[in-house]
């Protein structure tokens, strides 16, 4: 199983515009592929005028060559046209095999938290039984699903985790139990990565 995620920069005197063209595309791609993509925007938390695509896919040489079809089809190309002259710069693909999951995987969720980051090529390893280690702690304090990904291909050395919420409420309910909780420092104390590379999200999905 991967994660396949397309991150936007829309500018900002143009993010609606871009936002409409994006969802367009989606929605047409939804509708001729076999393939869900859900669109993404930060809940409150994060750089305005991102916004993401994500995909849950089983095999990637087979969403790879549906990607291709879509892209030799002219109505898509046009609807693909439309979104980059809203860009303030080029998109960036990310594909993560998932390698933990820790509760179930379900439905995909309406509100989604994901901490990634980079390790140096010696230290993927323990950086990975890390984050793995995170996943199960996180989900056995907030029971919310969290899972663990691993990139080599768009983000060399790259880990992610991501936990699914129903709503900002439930997010917020399981943060503050979280810091109850009073080990989350402790267990920080045992990262391994690149400190510059971390990056936070908190996004709404949309469709």
């Amino acid at each position: 199983m991967y994660l396949w995620n397309r991150q936007f920069s829309l500018s900002p005197a143009r993010f609606w515009e871009g936002l409409e063209a994006i969802s367009e595309a989606v929605a047409y791609s939804n509708a001729n592929s076999d393939y869900d993509f859900d669109i993404w925007v930060p809940a409150g938390v994060g750089t305005l005028g991102t916004v993401g695509i994500s995909s849950r896919v089983d095999e990637f040489a087979a969403f790879a060559d549906e990607m291709a079809l879509r892209g030799a089809d002219p109505e898509f190309q046009a609807l693909g046209g439309a979104i980059g002259p809203c860009l303030s710069q080029n998109p960036e693909d990310i594909l993560s095999r998932i390698v933990h999951v820790a509760g179930e995987r379900g439905d995909v969720p309406a509100i989604t938290t994901l901490v990634s980051w980079q390790a140096h090529p010696a230290e993927l390893r323990p950086s990975l039984a890390h984050a793995i280690g995170m996943a199960d702690y996180l989900h056995g304090i907030h029971g919310a699903t969290t899972s663990v990904g691993s990139s080599t291909w768009g983000t060399p050395n790259g880990i992610v985790i991501v936990s699914g919420y129903d709503s900002i409420a439930d997010f917020e309910a399981g943060s503050n139990a979280v810091q109850a909780e009073g080990t989350f420092l402790d267990r920080m104390e045992g990262a391994v990565g690149i400190p510059e590379s971390i990056q936070s999200w908190l996004m709404r999905r949309i469709t």
